[in-house]
């Protein structure tokens, strides 16, 4: 079970403005309702809420998605690095990526974030936006820019925001799926 605490004092950087706020009463629930607290909500909770708030968004905004993974496999069919990603309102959320330890600063990261830009933009989108408490360096290095950050999420870490448009030759050709390693 998760849950939040407040360790040590107050952690802010010069020009942040801080204001502790005291715990109240929460407003009254309407009438008629209950409140409650589940602190292991169902899948088929969560999957209703989200088409409620989806079906809210398509009343100004229609919602249309589109997910998509990219698995990079060793010649014995081991999984050495994948990225999974959700196409969205013209944008790419790249949803997760991981590569194997032995295989990171060869260029395997690198790949799958290519070719899921690629394939996002063959698919309509115009920019990609990700998070990342681990990896800003590398995201930096691929042309993304931070436009957020998250303090102490996960504790004692920086969680950023990071954009990127997406631009450039090639980019608007046909993405086939099929990928070999470059000879």
């Amino acid at each position: 079970m998760a849950s939040c605490e407040q360790v040590g004092g107050n952690k802010h950087n010069a020009g942040e403005l801080s204001i502790a706020m005291p715990m109240s009463d929460p407003p009254p629930v309407p009438d008629g309702f209950r409140l409650t607290l589940d602190t292991d909500p169902p899948m088929a909770f969560r999957a209703s809420l989200g088409q409620a708030i989806n079906a809210f968004h398509d009343q100004t905004v229609p919602f249309a998605s589109s997910r998509f993974a990219l698995e990079l496999r060793d010649q014995a069919g081991g999984l050495a690095g994948g990225l999974t990603g959700l196409m969205s309102w013209g944008w790419l959320f790249i949803d997760a990526i991981w590569v194997r330890a032995d295989l990171r600063g060869q260029g395997a990261g690198s790949a799958l974030m290519a070719r899921a830009e690629r394939h996002a933009a063959a698919g309509g989108c115009h920019s990609v936006w990700l998070d990342t408490f681990q990896a800003r360096a590398f995201y930096l290095g691929l042309g993304y820019s931070v436009f957020g950050a998250l303090e102490d999420y996960p504790n004692g870490q920086t969680r950023y925001f990071l954009r990127k448009r997406l631009a450039g030759a090639g980019l608007d050709k046909p993405d086939t799926g099929e990928y070999e390693a470059a000879d």
